[in-house]
């Protein structure tokens, strides 16, 4: 069992909590119209800054076929959001249209069947039914558009988190494709020419939520929105212990007090209802907090009745009330005839609904799969030619690397384990404690012993563990020492995790706490590195005269940072193999984890790069 398990955890609570009570500050002082316009500004400029949108180019839609139902016709249609990436999608066309029609884009949630799903179904067919379009793509790694090779080995969220951090490495992340592929289906839905593009609508639920309320904040197209079983905020978010989909943390958008509801602030005054339920893991103390404070900006700005809350008594889906409450709100917003009823329909079976004849992107001729525009981008990216000096100067600041100096530190009870274990706490950041440990065979020291060679072990996963069953050098050859940086050993986190304990699952807490950094533009990357070096500082402070940094496994990665940023003199003792960050880009599977990896690290350099200046 770990000693700090909870340590992270608390740590990022008090965190947002912090930032929360700055930006409750920075609300109240909101009074006038012209300062919620400002506010309105200032939110949509910070959510645009965190997405990486390339240039537009054609579309080239292709039209594979037609489904027939009463009242409607189901257009089977790909487009390409980027040069051969393709967006598989359906489109409910209504039959005896007289002049242009609203339009309705359905955003599916984490559903592994997309568009098919049985939720989403119902609402293209009633729109259709009701004489409006109605448009529903299947999102990336889901429905058609299948981007693992052997996708059967990790779930839907695993595997969007699994292309977020290939995509960390080359500076980019997620969400800007998932809200790119959207800003291009709106594209094709405003070419045409049945639709009336002043009258298009949003909705979905869960990741359609957050993809609706994300494309209605960046795309000024749409008329109206109802995000379903996404919004609360970040700090209940934290506070619960939940991880999110890495299209859901958006990186530097926090890291001025940044919340969900400005999300939803970004788009107003629009007609705007946030869909919510009771009974949803996404806290609804926290949906009518973020209510509140979209509620207030509306009122501001004189749009009041634009903006309403629905809470539904159920769990998490697009359940038939969320439904019907999306009825009543297009119909009034779109100038449709009021929908009060949902109509029984034959839904469609995959066969059906698929715009390919494989039912997978993957086998069309020419097609590219997120993997391979990474893999492209990188083999393009041009590194800088920098000095040693130079490099250490990139590093320090991508990293969040200042002056070090000595940790205040604990004595901690010693622990045996084939050999005794001394064991100190250094306060490496706030809240935060790391282990350092002595190991000796014959004495447990309360203080530090008198060191001159000493021996630094940066772990894959517990020094403790991993240096158990190690011979101890003699004393005349030096001390051999572990530092347990943040979140392996004992401080691996009891938080945050779903279904089993797993530092290297796809959707838990190693996982979610990064991703909780990269909200408050920091490394998680960097916040290792600085464990090792303030370890470093601490045993030179006691009386080391030479230390030399070895590891293992993904302890390699803040040990070779930290041997080349030490302001003190550090050697490095590394493994034969190790995995690079460009050589992880070749694995669909992604070795590194996500908290590994600093963002955009490929732009300055890599671990073979900087091993060379060690040399």
């Amino acid at each position: 069992m770990s000693n700090f398990g909870a340590l992270i955890q608390e740590h990022f609570v008090q965190r947002f909590r912090a930032n929360a009570a700055r930006r409750a500050e920075k609300l109240k002082k909101i009074t006038t119209r012209s300062a919620a316009e400002e506010y309105v500004r200032a939110a949509k400029k910070r959510l645009l800054k965190t997405f990486d949108f390339p240039e537009r180019t054609p579309l080239n839609p292709k039209i594979t076929g037609k489904v027939k139902r009463p009242g409607y016709t189901i257009e089977k249609i790909i487009i390409e959001s980027r040069p051969g990436f393709p967006v598989t999608m359906n489109f409910y066309l209504p039959d005896d249209i007289d002049g242009k029609i609203p339009a309705m884009m359905i955003v599916s949630g984490h559903a592994e069947d997309g568009k098919l799903h049985e939720n989403y179904q119902p609402l293209c067919h009633t729109f259709a039914q009701n004489g409006c379009a109605a448009l529903i793509v299947d999102p990336i790694h889901q429905g058609e558009r299948m981007q693992l090779r052997d996708a059967g080995k990790h779930d839907l969220c695993d595997t969007h988190n699994i292309i977020n951090r290939h995509l960390k490495s080359i500076g980019d992340f997620f969400g800007s494709w998932r809200v790119w592929d959207g800003i291009r289906a709106m594209d094709y839905l405003c070419s045409r020419p049945e639709i009336d593009t002043s009258r298009i609508g949003i909705t979905g639920n869960s990741g359609g939520g957050t993809m609706t309320t994300l494309l209605s904040a960046v795309d000024a197209r749409y008329a109206a929105a109802a995000p379903g079983c996404y919004i609360t905020s970040f700090l209940r978010n934290v506070e619960n212990e939940l991880p999110a989909d890495g299209e859901q943390m958006y990186p530097g958008f926090a890291a001025d007090g940044g919340e969900m509801a400005d999300l939803l602030i970004a788009a107003s005054p629009r007609p705007l209802t946030i869909l919510a339920q009771s009974l949803d893991q996404f806290d609804p103390r926290g949906t009518k907090e973020s209510f509140a404070e979209v509620r207030k900006i509306y009122e501001l700005l004189g749009a009041e009745d634009n903006v309403r809350l629905f809470m539904g008594p159920d769990r998490h889906c697009y359940s038939l009330n969320m439904r019907l409450e999306s009825y009543r709100f297009f119909s009034e917003q779109l100038g449709l005839r009021t929908i009060n009823k949902e109509a029984a329909f034959q839904p469609l079976t995959f066969e059906e609904s698929c715009c390919t004849p494989t039912g997978n992107t993957r086998d069309l001729a020419e097609s590219k799969t997120v993997f391979d525009f990474i893999r492209e981008k990188a083999e393009k990216i041009s590194v800088p030619e920098l000095s040693k000096e130079e490099l250490k100067k990139e590093l320090r600041t991508l990293l969040g690397i200042g002056k070090m100096e000595q940790p205040y530190w604990r004595v901690l009870y010693h622990k045996c384990r084939n050999h005794i274990f001394s064991r100190y706490g250094l306060e490496t950041d706030q809240g935060i404690v790391t282990t350092l440990f002595v190991t000796h065979v014959e004495h447990a020291w309360y203080q530090f012993p008198e060191f001159d060679k000493v021996e630094l072990y940066v772990p894959h996963q517990s020094v403790i563990e991993e240096l158990k069953d190690r011979p101890l050098p003699d004393e005349k050859e030096g001390y051999l020492c572990g530092i347990d940086y943040r979140g392996v050993g004992e401080s691996l986190s009891q938080s945050c995790n779903q279904n089993r304990q797993d530092f290297f699952a796809d959707y838990q807490a190693d996982y979610h706490y990064d991703a909780l950094l990269w909200m408050l533009n920091e490394s998680m990357t960097g916040k290792r590195v600085k464990d090792v070096l303030c370890a470093v500082e601490l045993l030179y402070a006691q009386g080391a005269k030479e230390i030399t940094l070895s590891c293992s496994g993904i302890g390699v990665i803040p040990a070779v940072f930290a041997a080349f940023l030490s302001e003190k003199p550090v050697k490095i003792k590394l493994p034969e193999k190790f995995t690079t960050y460009r050589e992880a880009l070749a694995d669909d599977f992604a070795p590194i984890p996500q908290s590994m990896i600093p963002a955009g690290i490929l732009k300055i350099t890599d671990l073979d790069e900087i091993i060379k200046f060690l040399k």
